[in-house]
């Protein structure tokens, strides 16, 4: 059972929502959308403007609001099973959200300047939380139908959601990782697309994060000389292993093999040691989230914000003509890409910026090719 929210908006002019015509109404704007109502509806004042609640005799509920404006919202609410959910309008589909934004400008008339409604409701209480957002906060809804995994580690809430399209999705904090659909983030982040642009044979790379498996699993087809993945949550490695097995295959079923070995260990401090020790690599590898940890419920002293601290040890570490390989955001984080070009070129490093949809994010996402000068 979910409650079922149906929004939507229409402007009249600001003198409308004050007159008579409009008042006589709105009962009648109550009952185009839950049928019988339960009682008069009720109206409240909200500084200048005005709010109206209506009640069905089937427990539904809806709000109208008007603004001195002239905006109004209007906002249906049904609490029932499932998308075959019957209200007082049909089949709870776009069809019967059409003819109900329809109806009420029908009802308003000719006073409706324009009319805005979701043709689809938003659902709330279900079995699986459905929604998102992208980089630059538009809401978004993927096609999830279970949970196919779920924990809390130490450091994050872990979920792989599984997506009918898309089959499982890692989410961490409930921010999209990567997908079993997705192969073509860690084809365009590691150059192994066509043209392909790296090569890693004989090679020493340094994972930082990666706890999904993609990227190793990737560089072992390429015969590295020899791979160190430092990810700081065993719990999602063990969560991959099992349920993202398309993406990570046998790679993390060890933590420790020929050419590679995983570190359950922060990157930062696994870097700090690389360079005391004098190591260097031809490659390191970002596959950081933005915001990887929670620095005030974990108590990190860095601020992983714009990445600035991960870039210069890791930009430290690179071997003459190595190169960092970095994931960025998503293309709509407009605000993102001017602190991270920054940095790198306060760093004095040269990069070349790459796009890729990636499917699971909805989204196009900006890949980073970084070397020093």
């Amino acid at each position: 059972m979910t409650a079922n929210t149906i929004m939507m908006c229409f402007k009249v002019a600001p003198s409308y929502v004050s007159g008579p015509e409009f008042q006589s109404r709105l009962k009648k704007a109550g009952e185009l959308a839950l049928g019988e109502l339960s009682s008069e509806p009720r109206q409240l004042e909200v500084a200048k403007d005005k709010l109206f609640i209506f009640t069905g005799t089937s427990g539904s509920h809806a709000v109208l609001r008007t603004y001195m404006t002239g905006l109004v919202t209007f906002d249906v609410q049904h609490f029932g099973e499932g998308e075959e959910y019957e209200w007082n309008n049909g089949k709870y589909d776009m069809e019967a959200i059409k003819k109900l934004k329809k109806n009420i400008e029908d009802l308003f008339g000719s006073a409706v300047e324009n009319a805005n409604s979701l043709f689809a409701p938003i659902r709330r209480g279900g079995q699986v939380w459905t929604y998102g957002i992208t980089a630059d906060e538009r809401l978004m809804e993927p096609d999830y139908d279970k949970v196919s995994f779920e924990t809390n580690s130490p450091w994050q809430n872990i979920k792989i959601m599984h997506s009918r399209e898309l089959g499982n999705v890692l989410l961490l904090d409930d921010d999209i990782m990567l997908g079993e659909s997705d192969l073509i983030y860690t084809q365009t982040l590691l150059g192994l697309g066509n043209p392909k642009r790296e090569n890693y044979e004989g090679k020493e790379v340094l994972i930082l994060g990666g706890g999904d498996g993609g990227i190793l699993h990737e560089l072992l087809k390429e015969n590295p000389k020899f791979v160190t993945m430092a990810e700081i949550d065993e719990e999602v490695i063990k969560a991959c292993r099992v349920h993202m097995r398309s993406v990570c295959g046998d790679s993390m079923d060890k933590f420790e093999g020929n050419n590679y070995k995983i570190i359950i260990e922060d990157c930062i401090k696994v870097m700090k040691e690389d360079l005391e020790q004098g190591k260097k690599y031809d490659f390191v590898i970002n596959d950081l989230t933005e915001f990887p940890v929670d620095k005030e419920n974990y108590g990190f002293a860095y601020d992983f914000k714009t990445t600035h601290l991960v870039m210069e040890l890791a930009l430290q570490l690179l071997k003459p003509q190595g190169k960092v390989l970095a994931r960025g955001n998503s293309k709509s984080a407009v605000d993102y890409y001017p602190l991270v070009d920054e940095d790198i070129i306060k760093l004095g490093g040269q990069f070349k910026r790459r796009d890729a949809y990636v499917p699971s994010f909805r989204e196009t996402y900006c890949l980073y090719e970084i070397w020093k000068v």
